[in-house]
């Protein structure tokens, strides 16, 4: 994945990257861990007080409203603890909610250490 954008504003800095496939693409969640991994070490020389990472879905899915949404995932760390969410498509909660649920609680419990 690519970096698109390293913004840092009132001491939290967001860094954006783009594109992954899909969220069960292989070793998506290793690329991650090695991203985030390589980010923090700069925060940290930064002194940020939070860091964020935004990962942009390259595929767009419709919606009901045949409007095209593109996936995200996003991770936060503040203090020593990260939070994971994911932004999806009506289509994807329909059918993919439970794996994509599954897979985001691997990727928290991985940079959590748990």
């Amino acid at each position: 994945m690519n970096q698109l954008f390293d913004e840092t504003y009132n001491d939290y800095r967001t860094i954006w990257y783009g594109y992954y496939e899909q969220f069960d693409q292989p070793d998506l969640i290793k690329e991650m861990l090695q991203i985030i991994e390589n980010d923090k070490r700069m925060s940290e020389a930064q002194q940020a007080v939070s860091t964020s990472w935004v990962f942009y879905c390259k595929n767009l899915q419709g919606d009901a409203l045949e409007e095209k949404v593109r996936g995200s995932i996003m991770v936060r760390l503040l203090d020593t603890h990260y939070s994971v969410h994911c932004n999806i498509s009506d289509f994807e909660f329909v059918t993919q909610f439970d794996a994509i649920e599954s897979w985001k609680k691997k990727l928290e419990a991985a940079l959590n250490n748990k």
